[in-house]
């Protein structure tokens, strides 16, 4: 991905979640897992948690959902230190990558069948 669009999609995202509170959120159902299941995705959270965040509410972020603290922590390196995404090998973003994305399957994972249990 062009570092350009990397530093544009942070500049937004971030920029949004600072003017948004996570409760003045609309209460649209985003997440078409969780509209045909009723159970919460891995990322189910993640936007009110950007937003709780970007308001000093780290507590009421953790809940939404805690993954959103390793990628509003690479927003905010993507948006102020963009080089940085160029200097780390390729192998260590891959690894990187990879080792967030399976935490955050087994976390997904465990949240539907948490979810399953809880109806019983």
């Amino acid at each position: 991905m062009p570092l350009g669009l990397v530093f544009a999609f942070a500049f937004v995202v971030l920029g949004l979640s600072f003017i948004f509170c996570c409760d003045s959120l609309p209460s649209v159902d985003m997440c078409l897992f969780h509209a045909a299941t009723g159970l919460e995705c891995p990322g189910c959270g993640i936007t009110r948690a950007f937003c709780a965040i970007s308001h000093g509410q780290f507590a009421l972020a953790w809940g939404f959902n805690p993954f959103a603290y390793p990628f509003y922590a690479l927003a905010v390196i993507a948006l102020l230190f963009p080089p940085v995404f160029k200097i780390v090998p390729a192998k260590v973003t891959t690894a990187s990558a990879l080792a967030l994305a399976s935490a955050l399957f087994v976390f997904g994972a465990y949240r539907v069948v948490a979810g399953i249990v809880g109806r019983w």
